[in-house]
C-alpha cells in the first residue's frame, strides 16, 4: 500500500488480497486496529456466511479508516504498538477484516479458529453455501457441524473422535489445543475428503496463477471432478480479487475524544451492537491504550480467566472510584458501575485516575494480578489447606457484581489483612452468594456503600453484618439455620405418594408468610444453575482430582468432562405417559403424579456430577456412584430404577430419596462449606 492511497479523494477501493497486505510489516503505510475497537464477537457461522459471500463476488462492504489521533494502536494480532502519522486505524470494519484475515491463517483468532473447505462435500441446500465451508477451534479441534457451523456435533460422536485420536497417537489424556494443531483435513468429523485443505493452504497455491492452483488441488483431491475444483478455484480467484470499499474519515470527526465516541457508539448500531459495558470499556481502551495490553498480561498468567477482560476493567474502575471518591460526587456516581459519561471524564478526576492506573496499568497489570491471584488463592479448594473452597469450575462461574466485590475486598486486606485469618470468611462468603443472592445488583451496590460508610468490609464481623442485610432488604433468601433440619426430616419421611407441588416443599420450614426459610431450599433445589453451583461445590474433590487438567477459567469452547447425570433417570420418572405399562398401579384421580413427578426428579436431590464416559457407559441402568455425592447406600435407588410400574409406595420413596438428599446436601453446605460461621441470625421458629 502506498503512503497516501487516499491522495486522490477519500474513497479507494483495493481487493481483499491487498487489504490482507495492508496490515503486513512490509506495507509503506500500515493498517492498524485503534484501542478503542469492541472485541472479535462474530460466531462462526458469521465467518463461514461471510466468505460464502466473497466466494460468490457479492459486494463485502465499505470500511472506514482515519489517520492515528495518538501515537499508539493494535495491530490486526491484537499487540499494542507505536505507530506512524502516515499509517491508518480502521474504524469500522473490524469483524470483517478479521474474517478476511483469518482465511489467510493471519488475525486475531489464527491460533484459536481454524477455516476449511471441504470439495468433496456437496452443502446442504439450506445452508446457502456455495461451497462445503468449515470451521475448528482450540475446543472443538475436530469442527462443528458442517450445516451449522455454531452447533457442536452430538456428544457420543465427539467422544467416539476423541477415543479415536487418543489410540491413533498414543496418548493417555486429550489436550484439545494440542490436538487444534495437528488435525488434518481427514480428522474433521463427517469429512468426505482424505485431505480437506485449509483455506489459507488453498489460497498460497494462487501465487503462481489460476491454473497452477487447480492442477495443486487435483493432486490432493484426484478423485474428485475437475469441473468442481475448477468452480472452487475461480471462485476464490474472484474473492482475493474482489474489491471493497474504503472510506477515509475527516479528521475532524476523530480529533475530538467525545466526539469520536459518540460516532462509534452510534456506528455499533447499525452492525454488531456495543452494550453499555463494552462501550464503557472501548472507551477506557481509547483513553489508556496500554490497558489491552495489560489485561492479556494478567489473563495469561497463572490466575486464568476469572472473569472477562471487561469485567476485569470495569471492576479495577468500580474500585478506584470508591478508594478515591473526589468532591461534589453523588453517591450513585461513586458506587455504581462505570458508564461511558464517568469514563469520558475520568480524565478530570486525577486520584480516580491515579488509583485506576495504579491497579491496572502499573507494570503491565502488576497490582491486579497480584489480587486476582490473592483472590484465586484464598477460594480455590484445597483438600488440605482450604477444605471448603470452590472446585476452578465452580470460581469460572462468578457474577461480574461478585468479581467487582471480591476485587474491593482484596484491596482491603492487602492494606490491612497481611495474616490469614483462620477460619477465611470469603469461601463461605462467595458460596453464599453464588447460591442465595437474588439480586446481584443491588447486593454488590450494599457492599460497597458499607465501604464507604464504615471503610472496610472484608472481616468476618462484616461479612456477617452484609448477610444480614441482604436477608433483611430481601436482596438474599433468608437461610434456615440446621437446628430446624431434623424436624422437616421427620415431616419428609411421613410423606405419602402425594407429590408436594413446589410451595409445599420444605414447607415445615416458613414460619409465617413473613419468614419463609423454606424459600431457600425450595430455589435451590428447582434453579438449573443452582444446581449446577451446588453439585460443583459439593463434589469438588472429585473434580479437582478427576479433572485437574480441565481449565474452565480458559476462553475456549472445551466440552465439559462430566455430566450432569439423574440419579433416577428421567425414562424412569418422566416416561411418555401415553405407555400404560408404565404408568403407576394406583389410583390418582387429581394426577398428582402426572404434574409433580418432573418437577421433583429434576430437582437438586437427584443430580449429581458424573464423569461423561461413565455416563454413557451406564445409560439408565443401576445408579454409578460417584465420590461425594452423599449416596451411601445406592440400594433403594436402584429399586426405583428396576421397578416397572410404580405403586403408591414407589411414589412416596421417589420424594422422600430425592428431598432427604436435598436436606443432606443444604445441612453439608451449612456445616463444612462454613455458611453457619456467616448466617448468624436465622429467622425465628
Amino acid at each position: 500500500m502506498t503512503q497516501d492511497p487516499f491522495k486522490d479523494g477519500h474513497i479507494i477501493s483495493i481487493s481483499t488480497a491487498e487489504v490482507v497486505a495492508w496490515t503486513q510489516a512490509n506495507a509503506a503505510s500500515r493498517l492498524f486496529l485503534p484501542p478503542i475497537q469492541r472485541s472479535v464477537v462474530w460466531k462462526n457461522q458469521q465467518i463461514v456466511n461471510y466468505w460464502d459471500s466473497l466466494l460468490r463476488g457479492y459486494p463485502a462492504g465499505l470500511m472506514m479508516v482515519h489517520r492515528p489521533n495518538q501515537n499508539v494502536a493494535r495491530t490486526t494480532e491484537g499487540q499494542t504498538c507505536e505507530i506512524q502519522p502516515e499509517d491508518f486505524e480502521l474504524f469500522d470494519g473490524q469483524q470483517r477484516l478479521t474474517a478476511i484475515l483469518l482465511g489467510h491463517q493471519a488475525g486475531q483468532l489464527k491460533n484459536r479458529i481454524r477455516l476449511w473447505v471441504d470439495l468433496g462435500m456437496d452443502p446442504s441446500t439450506d445452508s446457502g453455501l456455495l461451497f462445503q465451508l468449515r470451521v475448528s477451534s482450540t475446543g472443538q479441534p475436530f469442527g462443528y457441524q458442517p450445516k451449522w457451523p455454531n452447533a457442536k456435533f452430538d456428544l457420543k460422536k465427539r467422544r467416539h473422535k476423541v477415543t479415536d485420536w487418543l489410540m491413533q497417537n498414543n496418548l493417555t489424556r486429550f489436550d484439545p489445543p494440542g490436538a487444534f494443531e495437528k488435525v488434518a483435513g481427514n480428522d474433521l468429523i463427517d469429512s468426505e475428503t482424505s485431505v480437506p485443505l485449509q483455506l489459507y493452504e488453498v489460497i498460497s497455491l494462487f501465487a503462481k496463477g489460476e491454473k497452477e492452483a487447480t492442477d495443486g488441488l487435483m493432486r490432493h483431491w484426484p478423485n474428485l471432478k475437475s469441473s468442481k475444483i475448477e468452480d472452487f478455484v475461480h471462485a476464490l480467484d474472484r474473492a482475493l480479487k474482489l474489491q471493497i470499499p474504503f472510506q477515509l474519515i475527516d479528521s475532524k470527526v476523530v480529533k475530538e475524544s467525545q466526539e469520536y465516541v459518540r460516532f462509534f457508539g452510534r456506528l455499533g448500531q447499525g452492525g454488531t451492537p456495543l452494550n453499555d459495558d463494552e462501550l464503557t470499556y472501548s472507551i477506557i481502551k481509547h483513553q489508556y491504550p496500554q490497558v489491552h495490553d495489560c489485561i492479556k498480561n494478567v489473563n495469561d498468567g497463572t490466575t486464568g480467566r476469572v472473569a472477562s477482560e471487561v469485567n476485569l476493567v470495569l471492576a479495577s474502575v468500580r474500585v478506584a472510584k470508591v478508594l478515591a471518591p473526589w468532591e461534589g460526587a453523588k453517591e450513585w456516581e461513586i458506587l455504581g458501575r462505570p458508564f461511558p459519561g464517568f469514563i469520558s471524564r475520568l480524565k478530570a478526576l486525577p486520584e480516580v485516575e491515579a488509583k485506576f492506573k495504579e491497579i491496572i496499568c502499573v507494570k503491565r497489570g502488576e497490582k491486579l494480578q497480584a489480587l486476582l491471584e490473592d483472590i484465586r488463592d484464598r477460594l480455590v479448594y484445597d483438600k488440605t489447606r482450604n477444605p471448603g473452597g470452590l472446585p476452578a469450575m465452580l470460581l469460572a462461574r462468578l457474577p461480574h457484581q461478585l468479581v467487582d466485590v471480591l476485587l474491593l475486598m482484596a484491596t482491603q486486606r492487602q492494606q490491612r489483612e497481611s495474616k490469614s485469618v483462620s477460619p477465611d470468611p470469603l469461601p463461605p462468603f462467595v458460596l453464599h452468594w453464588l447460591l442465595f443472592v437474588k439480586d446481584h445488583d443491588k447486593a454488590a451496590h450494599l457492599v460497597f456503600r458499607r465501604f464507604r460508610e464504615e471503610g472496610r468490609i472484608a472481616g468476618q464481623n462484616e461479612i456477617q453484618a452484609l448477610i444480614r442485610d441482604f436477608e433483611a432488604d430481601e436482596i438474599a433468601w433468608p437461610m434456615p439455620h440446621a437446628k430446624r433440619l431434623p424436624q422437616l426430616r421427620a415431616e419428609i419421611e411421613k410423606g405419602n405418594h402425594y407429590l408436594r407441588p413446589g410451595p409445599e416443599r420444605f414447607a415445615g420450614l416458613d414460619t409465617d408468610d413473613e419468614h419463609k426459610c423454606g424459600d431457600a431450599l425450595r430455589i435451590l433445589a428447582s434453579n438449573p444453575e443452582l444446581i449446577k453451583r451446588t453439585l460443583m461445590w459439593l463434589q469438588r474433590d472429585y473434580l479437582t482430582g478427576e479433572f485437574g487438567y480441565f481449565n474452565p477459567t480458559s476462553s475456549r469452547d472445551e466440552d465439559l468432562p462430566i455430566d450432569l447425570d439423574h440419579l433416577i433417570p428421567d425414562s424412569i420418572f418422566g416416561f411418555n405417559w401415553n405407555s400404560a405399562s408404565m404408568r403407576p398401579d394406583f389410583a390418582d384421580p387429581e394426577e398428582n403424579f402426572y404434574w409433580q413427578r418432573k418437577p421433583i426428579g429434576n430437582s437438586l436431590g437427584n443430580f449429581h456430577w458424573l464423569d461423561a464416559q461413565k455416563n454413557r457407559s451406564r445409560g439408565d441402568g443401576a445408579l454409578v456412584v460417584a465420590p461425594g455425592d452423599l449416596i451411601h447406600d445406592p440400594s433403594p435407588w436402584d429399586h426405583l430404577i428396576k421397578t416397572s410400574p410404580w405403586n403408591a409406595n414407589d411414589v412416596a420413596n421417589f420424594q422422600k430419596l430425592i428431598d432427604l438428599r436435598t436436606i443432606t446436601i443444604y445441612e453439608h453446605l451449612w456445616i463444612t462449606g462454613g455458611l453457619n460461621v456467616i448466617v448468624t441470625e436465622p429467622n425465628k421458629n
